[in-house]
């Protein structure tokens, strides 16, 4: 029987996977945005306004200015939250790193979470533009386009590394 071998955390594969779950969430984002009748601009433009005020929301930004200053803070911060989670993964049970399912639980968790300190903690106090959007919609998007996407990165990350046979008795 074959076990694996613990999965040492990795700065690299938290960012690149956190960035790649980050385009996933931006892409929803502007999705449900024209979805909702409105500009595919207006996620990036109340990203953007995290760096640049309220003045991100007016002509005073161009357009261009706010998706290239949006993008880049919402990608810094799924970074951030990659990070995060590759140090939630070296902490979980060896077996079940490589299991779709767990790690799929696990991911939808921590996109959970990352609502809850973005939307219900930082949002309420620095940035209520964030508060104007449906919430219950926030959470489904975090859980299944940020949170399940980089679990199951990394869950395909961890089925790559070769089994370690069980020593014998």
């Amino acid at each position: 029987m074959a076990r694996r071998i613990p999965t040492p955390w990795s700065l690299t594969n938290g960012l690149l996977f956190g960035v790649a779950a980050g385009v996933m969430l931006a892409l929803a984002e502007t999705a449900l945005a024209v979805a909702a009748g409105e500009s595919p601009f207006v996620p990036v433009r109340m990203t953007a306004a995290v760096v640049l005020g309220t003045p991100a929301f007016t002509p005073q930004v161009s357009t261009a200015a706010a998706v290239a200053v949006g993008l880049l803070v919402h990608l810094v911060i799924a970074a951030g939250w990659g990070v995060v989670y590759s140090l939630l993964d070296a902490m979980l049970p060896v077996d079940g790193r490589g299991r779709w399912e767990f790690q799929a639980a696990v991911g939808m968790l921590f996109g959970i979470f990352v609502w809850l300190v973005d939307f219900q903690l930082l949002a309420r106090g620095y940035f209520p533009w964030f508060l104007g959007v449906p919430q219950f919609l926030q959470i489904v998007w975090h859980a299944v386009f940020m949170g399940l996407p980089m679990a199951m990165l990394f869950t395909m990350a961890e089925r790559r590394r070769a089994p370690v046979p069980e020593p014998s008795p």
